[in-house]
């Protein structure tokens, strides 16, 4: 049980910590520093400003949801077995999506491979005899 709340923690604290840049930061920042690792940085089309920081504000909503889960994996069970299969559909959403656009693949890759990673971790560390999911 101890390993599923490190890793929920960790997962949550990655989310918080990857979207809080694109949530409050400025654009000049973001651009710059995906200038600086080697993107292309998108442009600054009021549009394209409000979904980066609309997106990132929800990535931050769902690391506090991890975190949430963290406090007690038995008693949230539920909503685990849908964290797991969210992490399993954002993978693949964000390959096919990514494919289908023509997306730089670090841009996708990097999303797909931790949202994977981080389903399979979750499933790694289930608790030994407990249901995935049971209705009470």
């Amino acid at each position: 049980m101890k390993g599923l709340k490190v890793v929920l923690v960790v997962i949550g604290i990655l989310c918080l910590v990857s979207s809080a840049p694109g949530t409050v930061a400025p654009w000049s920042s973001i651009v710059r520093g995906l200038t600086v690792i080697g993107l292309e940085a998108p442009p600054g089309h009021p549009v394209v400003v409000y979904c980066t920081r609309l997106s990132s504000l929800t990535f931050a909503l769902v690391g506090v949801f991890f975190l949430v889960l963290a406090s007690d994996p038995l008693r949230y069970r539920p909503m685990l077995a849908l964290a797991v299969c969210g992490c399993f559909a954002v993978a693949v959403l964000a390959l096919v999506a990514g494919c289908l656009i023509g997306m730089q693949p670090l841009w996708y890759l990097g999303d797909a491979v931790s949202c994977a990673v981080a389903g399979v971790l979750i499933l790694a560390f289930w608790p030994r005899g407990v249901q995935p999911a049971t209705v009470k």
